[in-house]
């Protein structure tokens, strides 16, 4: 008996050793799908003659999906198996993408086809971490898991690539078969990853669409700076905070929120990470707009950052040693400033000074996010780092949603065309210019914040 429980066990590894590349594969293909939609804003605007603002929904609501769907797969992980999870993903991911290429020429259509769509992309990143986790030796677990940091930077890459090519030499409707390719994924699953029977369903529902709820209404706030919303932003709020007080089956309980060290590592996050993909949505629209490039060319200008971004993410935990946690968050986030800033200044001395502003950029937060991390797993108790963890990954799928939907915003906000400076030209020059002043003020009150609620009441970096 026990030689044969033995040999179960050793098959069971064998097949999960083969399943870590499929399900890697399946987390790339799936990071290169959606960045490959997030740099296509420009085009769906120019076709369906769009504002900034209404085009931004495409990927705000896609990201907000992810970040939820993160929360949901890791939830529903405990009680059904991680083989059947991601089926259902590539099924939402085939039946979203069939849908928004049928549906083409609708843009709400799209974007509910988008959301369809994201919520199968946000099986794969959880599904890939929590099976490492399950099923790999612990000796080799911080393997496998380093392999998804690379995997993103990579899919980073791929997915601008392809969004800009396909986009300029196809249309961007052809995105939408891409994905179909995750069907070639499925006979792999169904034979490496084990069977498990499913244990019922339990997921909080109510929770996760109260702060649904709370996203929303606070991204279309930012988007119009209505009252209505911002009043049901905060009764949204004030439901979730009732609703995690009260009940014992909250995915997250309300003496999560008790620990103030880590709120105020929650805070700096949400505030600089509403830039990051503030930055990276204007970028192809200010290129064209000023340089006249088409978004293939566009593409390739993010490629040096990206890969620089990979190489310092890769060593940024090395360089945490050496500097210190807290002067390195403290180094990225002025370098964020001070790329913003260079933009904002010579918005129309060179395209070259946007590649430099791009590397420092991306450079920067690949610098910021191991550090982060690790302030952040600081102020925690072991068994609450699952959960800190994953309402941090939420929390900044929600700022990035964000910061798309307030630079859109501004974007199509005309008072912002006028010259502040002298020195810079009137109409798109002076937008994208004043826009890049705010994003640089807004990573200032983000270094301010760090600061005053984390940094100086850290001895030790």
């Amino acid at each position: 008996m026990a030689k044969v429980a033995q040999d179960t066990t050793n098959t069971h590894l064998i097949n999960s050793r083969k399943a870590v590349p499929v399900i890697l594969f399946l987390f790339v293909f799936s990071l290169i799908i959606d960045n490959s939609f997030k740099i296509i804003s420009i085009d769906l605007a120019n076709d369906f003659g769009l504002s900034s603002t209404t085009v931004s929904w495409q990927v705000t609501l896609a990201g907000l999906v992810i970040g939820i769907g993160a929360v949901v797969y890791a939830t529903l992980s405990d009680t059904i198996s991680v083989r059947t999870l991601l089926i259902a993903g590539i099924l939402l991911i085939c039946a979203g993408s069939i849908l928004g290429f049928i549906f083409q020429h609708s843009f709400a259509l799209v974007v509910v086809s988008r959301i369809i769509q994201s919520a199968g992309l946000a099986a794969t990143e959880t599904l890939y971490i929590i099976f490492v986790a399950k099923n790999m030796p612990k000796e080799e677990q911080k393997m496998f898991l380093g392999f998804s940091t690379s995997a993103y930077s990579i899919a980073l890459v791929i997915g601008t690539l392809t969004g800009g090519y396909v986009s300029t030499y196809l249309n961007w409707t052809t995105l939408f078969l891409i994905p179909l390719l995750t069907l070639l994924i499925l006979p792999f699953i169904l034979k490496y990853l084990p069977k498990e029977k499913s244990k019922g369903f339990k997921v909080d529902v109510i929770g996760l669409l109260l702060i649904a709820a709370v996203a929303a209404t606070l991204i279309i706030y930012v988007t119009k700076f209505s009252w209505l919303y911002f009043g049901l932003f905060i009764l949204s709020l004030v439901l979730f905070l009732l609703f995690i007080s009260k009940s014992n089956k909250a995915f997250i309980q309300i003496s999560f929120f008790k620990n103030k060290r880590m709120l105020s590592v929650f805070a700096v996050a949400f505030i600089i990470y509403t830039i990051q993909l503030a930055y990276i949505f204007m970028f192809p629209f200010l290129i064209e707009s000023i340089y006249g490039l088409k978004l293939d060319k566009i593409s390739l200008l993010f490629i040096p950052a990206y890969l620089i971004a990979t190489l310092i993410g890769a060593m940024s935990g090395k360089i945490a040693k050496v500097l210190g946690s807290k002067q390195c968050i403290m180094l990225a986030i002025s370098l964020i400033a001070t790329s913003l800033l260079l933009g904002g200044l010579f918005v129309e001395t060179s395209v070259w000074v946007f590649v430099f502003s791009m590397i420092l950029f991306s450079g920067s937060f690949a610098l910021m996010y191991a550090p982060m991390l690790d302030m952040l797993i600081g102020t925690i108790s072991k068994e609450q780092s699952g959960t800190a963890l994953g309402f941090y990954n939420l929390c900044l799928n929600i700022a990035a949603s964000i910061g798309i939907a307030y630079v859109a915003a501004m974007m199509d906000n005309k008072s912002l065309q006028q010259n502040m400076l002298g020195f810079i030209g009137e109409g798109s020059a002076s937008l994208y210019s004043n826009i890049l002043f705010i994003l640089t003020f807004i990573s200032l009150v983000s270094l301010m914040v760090y600061w005053l609620l984390v940094a100086r009441k850290v001895k030790l970096g």
